[in-house]
């Protein structure tokens, strides 16, 4: 936008441009015209003077008087501005001459007229007058009167006249000048006094008059900034009134809010006391419920192991059954109290997916298999195997999920499938859905799934029970893990439950397993449920392996290197092609079998561990057939637990898996225990007397026999509130008082080799020896005489290089005894070498490792002092 010139300059402009320029053009048009007219007037003043001489000479001329003539000449050089005067004859002779000679005009042109003719030049006139006869007025001129005048006296004039012009000129441009300073004087005062006016109405105090000098337009300007500068005055001073009064209520407010904030205070302080005091005392209650429901349910599980009557097993059942009900509503309380005091505290340690859900589901299988119902677990290819997370807390999740899907499906299937729908090298986005062919829900049922106390209706509420806190707490960790939760229903058509958490992966993880060696072997699948073999199929094809399915039985082939069968109870034809087969398959029922001494199958419970699977599979089918043997039968377990009745109960479950368990009253025994015998594995309790079992542990792990031996935390608390805390005390795992004998059957089969999986084999295996020899039998003698020989020196080397810790030395002697094996039938000493050489590479149980292999060597120069290799041999 151009900038606006000022007021001032407005005015000079308005002023002095009008009367400058009508000044000029007056005195311009003035000076032209005066001097035109004199121009005019001294041409006709020159005509009438020549006139006059031409008629004087007219009868000179006629009486041819020339020295007359020059005498007229010269007298009329007299007359002022006659510069020259020449008469000529008609034919424009000169006949007289005074003053400078003049140069007359073109003779055609002078001669072509009889009139008076008139020749304007730079420096003057020069006229031209014919000379008549009086009585012959139309003959031609006798003759011709030329005279040249200056305009010398006509400039003087003309400069007059500009001086004069000019001189009125600039007295009109000094009067407008010195109107306009002084119109502007008289602005610029009345300006800088409304300014002055408004500065102070702005700035400075109020208490002033404006006052103009003049009776003007200003004057009413500045009468107005009075009236203004009046109501402003009285606007503060109301405002004024206004803000004491506002400060007064303000001054009583605060005052008022800070005998609030005192008392506010005061009750935030009890409030947190309260929920401290609420806290513990929920804690305390958790601990002091839960073991006696630990010495409940764990007693009344061993007497429905016994022979009882009729009555007293329903009694016991119901006593169970209540104590597990208090168990789960203890459970969800607790549960709630912390997610909504802020106080829960998550875990992050590497988790397995698959074997969690695993471990979920065979938890959750008695509850499916009383209603007929199928569990089954799908797990996409994409999705990584083992990512960083709470395990106790994901498995919380799942067991409410689950659980609400058996209580609320009758018949069917529950569908668990897990996928990732986006990861990157970091972090995977795990989706796990939960799928029922249950009762459904509603639009308006499903908008209140997730509030507190809240079911379906109140009719569901009868039938199914609850405390209707599952899927709030599931909601509360779900969220607290940064994840989302929803559901996809339809009444009578099933629900499904899904959420979405995004986990870091975790690549450091222990492998158990080398799931690669069953690669492109074959595999014969019959299941007559398309989801369950789905499910078998991408977990076989995960592992390399050739899958052919059947639904019909009457199809299936055993010209493949492995079968695997699934049946349930009402599958007569699949029962009798099983009592047919002639070869060892893999039988999945849902329900456990014990089969006789002479049963060639091998039977597994569904849902199916994976492990398990793969170990039937890995080591082959016979040699994986169980016996009736005890399955821990070589398993030392140290048992730490302040109160009796605990450890009564872990002894009893313990010894039906053919464990030998150790008691330790408190932490002091136990560490007396640990220095004086290596244990395969240690249930450690967390709260006990002088003595915790996290400071316990510390100990443990710092002396003694037992620095790699695990340790398992069991506690009567739902939760460990710290769960870094136990990580860092060398805690490995945690159960949560009461524990089961399923429990209890996963922790030794994840932390103990189970003996029952393999056939135990002899220290030496001679058929094993002659293939490895090509059938020669000197040869089978003189390979395994030589790793005899050995056997006394790497014993010494081994014990020496554990004594001082010295792994490389350890890796040299197990490496020799490896390469030994290698060509020998020692089926002991080999599987006891590897598991040192795995225990060396993820740096876990190396002195257990170490202690199984120096067994298998003290095995061997047993056998060696029992035998004679040549008689073996030859016979």
């Amino acid at each position: 936008m151009p900038r606006r010139l000022g007021i001032r300059k407005l005015i000079l402009i308005m002023g002095l441009l009008p009367v400058l320029t009508l000044s000029l053009g007056l005195s311009t048009y003035l000076m032209y015209s005066q001097i035109q007219e004199l121009r005019n007037m001294m041409t006709e003043r020159a005509k009438t003077s020549i006139e006059h001489l031409a008629i004087i000479a007219e009868h000179m001329l006629a009486s041819d008087h020339g020295e007359s003539l020059q005498q007229i000449a010269t007298a009329a050089l007299e007359e002022q501005a006659v510069r020259a005067v020449g008469i000529y004859n008609a034919k424009l002779e000169r006949i007289a001459q005074a003053g400078p000679r003049s140069n007359l005009p073109d003779e055609q042109i002078v001669q072509g007229s009889a009139t008076t003719q008139l020749y304007f030049e730079k420096d003057g006139l020069f006229i031209l007058q014919p000379i008549f006869s009086p009585a012959e007025q139309n003959s031609p001129p006798l003759g011709w009167v030329g005279m040249q005048f200056n305009w010398q006296q006509l400039e003087i004039q003309q400069y007059q006249t500009l001086l004069i012009g000019t001189v009125f000129l600039i007295c009109s441009i000094i009067i407008c000048i010195l109107l306009c300073s002084y119109i502007n004087q008289l602005l610029t005062r009345d300006l800088n006094t409304l300014r002055q006016t408004v500065r102070r109405m702005t700035t400075g105090p109020k208490n002033f008059h404006a006052h103009m000098p003049s009776n003007d337009e200003f004057s009413e300007i500045a009468e107005e900034l009075n009236l203004l500068n009046n109501a402003q005055q009285n606007e503060l001073q109301e405002l004024q009134r206004n803000i004491e009064q506002s400060n007064t209520d303000l001054r009583e407010t605060l005052e008022t809010v800070e005998v609030q904030n005192i008392e506010l205070d005061l009750a935030r302080r009890e409030a947190v006391n309260a929920s401290r005091i609420k806290s513990e005392f929920l804690a305390n209650t958790s601990h002091e419920i839960r073991t006696p429901l630990n010495g409940i349910i764990g007693f009344s599980n061993i007497l429905l192991k016994s022979e009882l009557e009729i009555r007293q097993r329903e009694a016991i059942e119901t006593i169970n059954s209540s104590a597990n009900s208090l168990l789960t509503i203890i459970n969800d309380i607790l549960d709630f109290s912390k997610l909504e005091a802020g106080k829960l505290v998550l875990d992050s340690a590497p988790v397995n997916l698959r074997e969690l859900i695993e471990g979920t589901l065979q938890i959750l299988a008695p509850g499916a298999t009383d209603k007929s119902l199928e569990l089954i677990l799908t797990i996409q290819q994409e999705c990584p195997k083992t990512v960083l997370a709470d395990a106790l807390r994901l498995k919380q999740i799942l067991t409410n999920l689950i659980n609400n899907a058996i209580k609320f499906t009758q018949a069917g299937h529950i569908l668990i499938n897990v996928l990732s729908s986006d990861h990157n090298e970091q972090h995977a986005a795990i989706t796990i859905q939960v799928s029922d062919t249950g009762i459904g829900l509603s639009k308006e049922q499903q908008k209140k799934i997730f509030k507190d106390f809240a079911q379906a209706d109140a009719s569901i509420t009868r039938q199914y029970g609850g405390t209707g806190l599952g899927l709030v707490i599931v909601k509360g960790l779900i969220e607290q893990m940064g994840g989302e939760i929803g559901i996809e229903s339809e009444l009578g058509k099933g629900t499904t439950f899904w959420f979405t958490i995004n986990f870091p992966i975790a690549y450091n993880a222990i492998k158990l397993r080398d799931f690669t060696t069953l690669k492109n072997k074959s595999v014969e699948l019959y299941d007559p449920s398309p989801l369950h073999a789905n499910s078998l199929k991408m977990l076989f094809n995960s592992w390399g392996l050739v899958v052919r399915h059947y639904s019909n039985i009457d199809h299936v082939q055993t010209d493949a290197d492995y079968l695997v069968i699934c049946v349930d109870n009402h599958d007569e034809r699949a029962a009798n092609f099983i009592t047919r087969l002639n070869c060892p398959a893999i039988i999945l029922s849902p329900y456990t079998h014990d089969p006789d001494e002479s049963d060639q199958h091998y039977y597994l419970s569904k849902p199916i561990s994976h492990i398990k699977l793969f170990d039937a599979l890995n080591r082959g089918i016979k040699a994986a057939t169980r016996s009736k043997a005890p399955a821990y039968s070589n398993v030392s377990i140290l048992a730490v637990d302040d109160n009796p009745s605990n450890l009564h109960i872990l002894e009893r479950f313990l010894s039906d898996l053919g464990v030998t368990t150790t008691r330790a009253k408190d932490g002091s025994e136990a560490i007396q225990r640990c220095t004086e015998q290596c244990f395969d594995l240690i249930f450690m309790d967390i709260q006990m007397p002088k003595m915790d079992g996290i400071e316990t542990s510390c100990r443990i792990r710092a002396n003694g026999l037992n620095r790699e031996t695990p340790i398992i935390a069991l506690s009567a608390y739902l939760s460990p509130e710290n769960p870094l805390q136990l990580r860092e005390a060398g805690i490995n795992d945690y159960l949560s008082k009461p524990i089961t004998e399923h429990q209890l059957d996963e922790l030794l089969h994840n932390y103990v080799v189970e003996s029952s999986l393999i056939e135990v084999p002899r220290p030496v295996d001679i058929s094993q020896c002659l293939k490895l020899s090509k059938e020669r039998p000197a040869l089978a003698a003189e390979m395994l005489g030589m790793l005899l020989e050995c056997l006394v020196n790497s014993k010494s080397e081994l014990i020496a290089a554990q004594q001082h810790n010295d792994l490389n030395s350890l890796t040299e002697v197990n490496h020799s005894l490896k390469g030994a094996c290698c060509y020998t039938g020692t089926p002991i000493l080999h599987r006891r070498v590897i598991e040192l050489e795995e225990a060396l590479q993820n740096s876990h149980n190396i002195n257990n490792a170490v202690v199984n292999v120096i067994a298998a060597i003290d095995e061997l120069l047993q056998w060696q002092g029992e035998h004679e290799l040549s008689a073996v041999f030859e016979s």
